[in-house]
C-alpha cells in the first residue's frame, strides 16, 4: 500500500531536515559553520599557542586577530597594559580562544628570559613566536636622538635575537614550532634618513635565513615577513611621508598578516606581500649598488 503525506507532514519533515543539517550535525562533530576555518587551521597545525610581540597596535594587533581567527590561543606582549587588555577581551570573546596578556618593555636586556620564566610558571608553552615588535627613527644619523637610536637597535635587533634564542629551545625539544620575524623591504636596500632602521631590518633578514638553515631537521621553521608600506600608526607618524606615497604601494595590515600566516604555514623562509614590493626588491637586488644608493638617495627630501 502506497503511503501518502499531507503538505503539513512535508513541511514538518523539511523543518526536521533543516534542523538536522544546520544545527544538530555540526554539533555532533564539535564545530559550527562560523568556526570551521579556525577549527580546520587548529587541526592542521596542532600548534595552538602563539606569542606576538608588539601586539597592542598596527601589524602586531592584526597578527593577533589573524591567529585568533584561525583558532590559536594567543599571548599578547607589548608595553601598553590597557590596549593589551582591551584586545585580549575582544579576541577571546569574538573567537572563543584563550588570550593572555604580558605587559613589558622588550628593550630591557633580560626581558626575553624573564618572559619565558613567567610563561613557564603559568604553564604556557609557546608553539609559534611572532617577533613583530619594532620601532623607527626618522632623521639623518648626525641629528638622531641617542636614546631613541639605542632603543631602536635594542628592540629591532637584540630583543629579536634574544626572543628567538630563548623560545626556540623548547620548540626543538618538542620537535615542532614556527618563528616569524618581521623584516621589511628595507631589508634589501639602503634607507637614507632612517639608515639605522633599514640596517636593523637587513639584520633581521640575514639572521632569519641563517637560523632557518640551522634548524633544518628539527621541526622548527623560520619565516621572515618583509612588508612594504603598510597603513599603520608608524606610517602616519613618519614626518608626513604618507602623503607622498601612491595608494598602489600601500597595504592594509589585515591582508598582510593573513597572507603572512599562509606563508608561515607553508614554511616559506622569505615572504613579500605585494607585487609592487616584489618589483622593488627585484630592482634593489639586481641593479648595481651605486645605482640603488643614488635612486634611494633622491627620497631624502621626503623624510627631511
Amino acid at each position: 500500500m502506497q503511503k501518502t503525506y499531507s503538505s503539513k507532514t512535508k513541511v514538518v519533515q523539511s523543518d526536521l531536515k533543516h534542523v538536522l543539517l544546520m544545527h544538530i550535525a555540526p554539533k555532533l562533530v564539535g564545530i559550527t559553520a562560523i568556526h570551521f576555518d579556525r577549527t580546520l587551521g587548529q587541526f592542521m597545525t596542532k600548534l595552538n599557542t602563539t606569542l606576538i610581540t608588539g601586539a597592542s597596535e598596527g601589524i602586531g594587533k592584526s597578527f593577533a586577530e589573524t591567529f585568533a581567527k584561525k583558532g590559536h590561543d594567543v599571548v599578547l606582549v607589548a608595553r601598553n597594559q590597557q590596549k593589551l587588555d582591551e584586545l585580549s577581551v575582544y579576541l577571546s570573546t569574538r573567537y572563543a580562544i584563550r588570550s593572555y596578556v604580558y605587559a613589558m618593555d622588550l628593550c630591557h636586556i633580560d626581558s626575553a628570559k624573564n618572559l619565558l620564566k613567567r610563561l613557564t610558571t603559568d604553564k604556557i608553552d609557546i608553539d609559534i613566536l611572532v617577533n613583530n615588535a619594532g620601532m623607527m627613527q626618522i632623521a639623518p644619523l648626525h641629528n638622531a636622538e641617542e636614546e631613541g637610536l639605542n632603543n631602536l637597535i635594542q628592540l629591532n635587533i637584540q630583543s629579536l635575537v634574544n626572543m628567538t634564542r630563548v623560545f626556540v629551545n623548547p620548540m626543538i625539544a618538542r620537535g615542532k614550532g614556527k618563528i616569524v620575524n618581521l623584516g621589511s623591504i628595507a631589508s634589501f636596500m639602503p634607507t637614507p634618513n632612517f639608515s639605522a632602521y633599514g640596517a636593523s631590518k637587513a639584520f633581521v633578514l640575514s639572521f632569519s635565513e641563517g637560523v632557518s638553515e640551522e634548524l633544518k631537521g628539527t621541526g622548527v621553521s623560520v619565516t621572515c615577513v618583509c612588508p612594504g608600506i603598510t597603513e599603520t600608526k608608524m606610517l602616519r607618524e613618519a614626518h608626513g611621508v604618507e602623503k607622498y606615497i601612491p595608494r598602489i604601494f600601500k597595504a592594509q595590515p589585515e591582508s598582510l598578516t593573513a597572507d603572512a600566516y599562509n606563508a608561515m604555514m607553508k614554511g616559506d623562509v622569505i615572504f613579500l606581500d605585494k607585487i609592487t614590493n616584489k618589483l622593488i626588491v627585484q630592482y634593489a637586488t639586481h641593479y648595481p649598488r651605486w645605482m640603488v644608493r643614488r635612486i634611494n638617495g633622491l627620497f631624502r627630501s621626503f623624510t627631511a
